[in-house]
């Protein structure tokens, strides 16, 4: 794929006329920032776009996390997905289709964490893990969430942080996202940022760059390794003291 900086340069060398010039560098601006609703996404049906999303996190060489409302599907246990995909699906009724396929493709996708030669890395707000999906508040069983990525975080795939909500941070991030591959090892290399109604996907090399650096300020705010999972397990105690106040 080329930059808009080579479409530029390719457009002089061959004396485009403005029309040319104008085509070629909207399509290549086109391929490099890709904007798809969630309705277009999984018109194969959801549990497709799982498996999708699953295809994608095989092919790159790592796979670069970070969430700031909600914790990274990957680490999901199959309760608190269960809840999640149901508060989507209220919202967005097009996300409520074949729901027993979806989760069960969710957990397959999980199945990559266990596969060697693979790198994920997941950085994560005190805020995501402190988040309780409905329709219930049931601390029991956002701290079986908490043992779950404490246990994932140990496998020698994964490298899981956090950032506590304590910590003096250095940048403000404006949404979470998710970066495919490494520039200079995998052919492609991307951004996936989803809201609530849209995906993105860009691939321009610079704002890729940008979002490099800023998972390298977000890595510095962060703890990890056993720290990571002294805190985890400190949430859960939480969480099963307030279950016991009831």
């Amino acid at each position: 794929m080329p930059t808009l900086v080579e479409a530029r340069a390719w457009a002089d060398a061959a004396n485009a006329d403005n029309d040319t010039r104008n085509q070629l560098l909207d399509g290549v601006e086109t391929a490099l920032a890709e904007t798809t609703s969630w309705a277009e996404a999984v018109g194969k049906g959801v549990a497709e776009k799982q498996r999708q999303i699953g295809r994608e996190e095989r092919a790159a060489s790592v796979v670069r996390n970070f969430t700031t409302m909600i914790i990274p599907g990957l680490l999901l246990t199959a309760e608190y997905t269960r809840r999640q995909t149901a508060l989507a699906a209220d919202l967005l009724p097009v996300l409520a289709r074949d729901r027993p396929a979806t989760l069960a493709a969710w957990g397959e996708r999980q199945q990559v964490l266990y596969e060697p030669g693979r790198r994920f890395e997941f950085v994560v707000t005190e805020a995501a893990l402190r988040w309780r999906p409905g329709p219930d508040d049931n601390p029991r069983m956002l701290a079986a969430q908490m043992h779950y990525i404490a246990s994932l975080s140990t496998l020698d795939t994964v490298r899981f942080g956090i950032i506590p909500w304590s910590t003096a941070t250095r940048f403000c991030p404006m949404h979470g996202f998710i970066v495919f591959g490494e520039p200079g090892v995998d052919e492609h290399s991307e951004i996936y940022i989803y809201t609530t109604t849209r995906e993105f996907r860009v691939r321009d090399p610079a704002e890729v760059a940008v979002y490099l650096e800023l998972w390298g300020r977000l890595c510095e705010g962060a703890v990890f390794g056993e720290d990571a999972r002294d805190l985890l397990r400190s949430l859960a105690a939480e969480l099963l003291v307030e279950r016991t106040s009831f």
